[in-house]
């Protein structure tokens, strides 16, 4: 081996040599590296962990913050209610001693008012007893006013008239003045030649301002009367059974004659065509020619117009509140229209309820069985039902009840005296009214307006 070799060969040992403790150098240090990269890594784990913590921390101081600013708040508004609630002390100071001078006068005021009600109670029972003697004396004024028949007679007589016309006589009353005279419908009926004879023997001819043939009423109107008459006055009150009245007329031409007698009666119902109105019963005399004449009360009041009488004793009058409605009506308007339902009824008595043979009702049935129902009227539209006409097995004639009227505007209808008493004075055409109707077992209510009831034709 040369010594070049040997050199070169040495060369390469060495070199190899310092390669591989420099490669050693250089894995060492890679180690090292990475050691020192790991311990950094961790080290910036640590104070991310710590950046974190610190956030937190002032998050927390933030809200510590404003926590505290709350609490400021909290304290400014404790400090506000604690002005008002020294305030709101002084206030409750002041009403306490308010409190304590109204307690002190309320308890001056009790002792007052004690004294007053004394007082009070003292005059009540002066009171109490001044009513009684005032009560004395309106029985005292009134029976002074409460005259006789002789002394009624003795004030009407004069404004009592003779009523002739071709086809008969009649009597009549001056009424509200001395060009106004009320009579019976049937007395002038339509006739054109009228002529009124007065107590004196005065006559003059009259004209009809209005006449109602269902209430039997007239209104005339004449030029004048004799000074002496003076005209009657209508009475406020409904007249009672047993009632003492007067009755002047002309009964069979005989003028100016007097009736007395009572009040047998109200609310008959006269089978007169066409009247339609509920009358008043007297035990008075009533014959031809005294029909149309005033019954007065003894106060000198109308409270009817006689316009019937029989051979028998019974005599009627028409009531002073449908002569009232019925006259006032004809001088406004000339005439007088009454309420219409369009329904034929029949009071269920047990008789009755024999009679017909209703078969769905017991005997002691009561109330206005309806029997028919009048086309195109307010019965008909309102759906009221008539019995039902039938023929029972064994072949007899009987009826089915469909409706019963048990009232009106609650006035209970158990005849159709009460039917006519109430539908005649208190209700008008064009009125709404409400029946309690019976039907197949049921009780209901139905409700309908009246419309007026066909002009008479007669």
């Amino acid at each position: 081996m040369s010594s070049t070799t040997v050199k070169l060969a040495a060369i390469i040992v060495a070199v190899t040599i310092v390669f591989s403790a420099f490669n050693a150098y250089l894995i060492l240090d890679r180690i090292q590296v990475q050691e020192q990269l790991d311990a950094q890594e961790e080290q910036i784990n640590e104070l991310q962990t710590a950046l974190g913590q610190l956030i937190e921390q002032e998050e927390r101081i933030s809200e510590l913050e404003i926590a505290l600013d709350e609490l400021g708040s909290q304290e400014e508004q404790i400090s506000e209610l604690q002005i008002a609630l020294d305030a709101t002390k002084d206030d409750v100071e002041g009403v306490s001693s308010t409190l304590s001078s109204l307690a002190a006068q309320l308890s001056s005021l009790n002792q007052s008012t004690a004294t007053g009600l004394a007082e009070i109670e003292t005059s009540l029972k002066t009171l109490a007893a001044v009513t009684s003697d005032l009560s004395d004396l309106e029985l005292i004024v009134d029976q002074m006013l409460i005259q006789t028949p002789e002394q009624i007679y003795n004030y009407a007589y004069r404004s009592v008239v003779l009523i002739t016309t071709p086809v008969g006589q009649g009597s009549g009353f001056l009424f509200e003045n001395q060009n106004t005279v009320v009579t019976n419908y049937h007395v002038v009926t339509t006739q054109t030649e009228i002529e009124i004879e007065f107590f004196d023997g005065t006559r003059t001819p009259a004209t009809v301002v209005g006449a109602d043939a269902y209430s039997d009423v007239a209104v005339l109107e004449i030029s004048g009367a004799p000074s002496e008459a003076e005209p009657l006055t209508f009475s406020d009150q409904s007249v009672e059974i047993g009632q003492q009245v007067v009755a002047i007329g002309n009964p069979l031409g005989l003028t100016t004659s007097l009736s007395v007698g009572y009040i047998s009666q109200i609310n008959r119902l006269l089978d007169i065509e066409p009247i339609v109105v509920p009358v008043l019963q007297l035990d008075l005399t009533v014959t031809f020619g005294s029909s149309g004449g005033p019954l007065l009360d003894l106060y000198g009041n109308v409270v009817g117009i006689t316009n019937a009488g029989t051979d028998v004793g019974f005599n009627f009058a028409i009531p002073v509140d449908i002569v009232r409605r019925v006259v006032s009506s004809i001088l406004e308007d000339g005439e007088y229209l009454h309420p219409f339902v369009g329904v034929s009824i029949v009071a269920l008595t047990p008789d009755i309820v024999t009679i017909l043979n209703v078969l769905n009702v017991d005997s002691y049935q009561t109330g206005l069985l309806v029997m028919a129902i009048f086309p195109g009227y307010p019965a008909e539209e309102a759906g009221l039902v008539p019995a039902v006409s039938t023929i029972t097995p064994d072949g007899f004639a009987a009826y089915t009840a469909m409706d019963i009227i048990l009232a009106v505007d609650g006035h209970s209808t158990l005849t159709i005296e009460d039917w006519s008493a109430y539908m005649e004075v208190e209700v008008s055409p064009g009125q709404s009214v409400t029946l309690t109707v019976w039907r197949s077992g049921e009780t209901s209510s139905v409700t309908f307006t009246t419309t007026e009831r066909p002009p008479y034709e007669g």
